[in-house]
């Protein structure tokens, strides 16, 4: 059984970093002028997550509402969805030939329910029946799939590319005081190496993408 149709609605684009953040990892106060300002580091930081998007080639964080349609097998007992990690199941339903839909129950008893959300990572749903061979139709599933935060190591490459960014700001900035330039300079080189790690451990969950483009893993 697989997907015949996918219909998604907007996703909304998540920072995936605060200013505190920010703040937190590089030891600083913005607020004392020895750094980009407020504002300047809100759009480095969605500038970097979309960046990352990019990168990994889809959206790291931020649910959608996906409608899907199955077809189901003989004796199968279990559908896999095709947008993953599956928050939660909106409805599923029966679509016959002549376009009757019937609506499913969502729970795991046997007595009062069809269907439950089995693995949520995995976007697994599982019926408390085999499909019959009259159920020869099609289901019509209507859910939320998407993650609530983003992954850790994504936070994580944020905020370095964040930091790495303000270090080249202060650095380029002529009204900056040596002892600041300093400070960024040597928190710079550090910064670096972090994120160069972190982006090959995260360029590995997209090897497809890595290896079609003949990408080396710069960014």
């Amino acid at each position: 059984m697989g997907p015949l149709i996918i219909s998604q609605g907007s996703q909304t684009a998540l920072d995936y970093c605060t200013l505190a953040d920010v703040e937190t990892y590089a030891g600083v106060d913005f607020s004392l002028g020895i750094g980009p300002s407020d504002s300047q580091i809100a759009t480095m930081i969605s500038n970097a997550s979309r960046f990352i998007d990019s990168y990994l080639g889809a959206q790291q964080a931020g649910t959608v509402t996906v409608e899907e349609w199955f077809d189901t097998t003989f004796f199968g007992q279990h559908i896999v969805c095709g947008i993953r990690p599956v928050q939660s199941i909106s409805s599923i339903k029966e679509v016959k030939g002549d376009l009757e839909e019937i609506t499913m129950t969502q729970s795991r008893s046997r007595d009062d329910g069809d269907y439950w959300l089995g693995d949520s990572d995995a976007g697994i749903i599982r019926f408390n029946m085999k499909f019959a061979e009259t159920l020869n139709n099609r289901l019509k599933v209507t859910y939320i799939a998407g993650n609530l935060a983003p992954p850790s190591m994504v936070k994580m490459a944020t905020i370095l590319m964040v930091t790495r960014n303000c270090a080249r700001a202060a650095l380029n900035d002529e009204n900056c005081l040596d002892r600041i330039k300093d400070m960024w300079l040597n928190l710079q080189a550090s910064v670096q190496n972090e994120l160069d790690f972190i982006m090959r451990e995260l360029a590995k969950e997209k090897l497809i993408g890595v290896a079609t483009f003949g990408n080396n893993g710069a960014y």
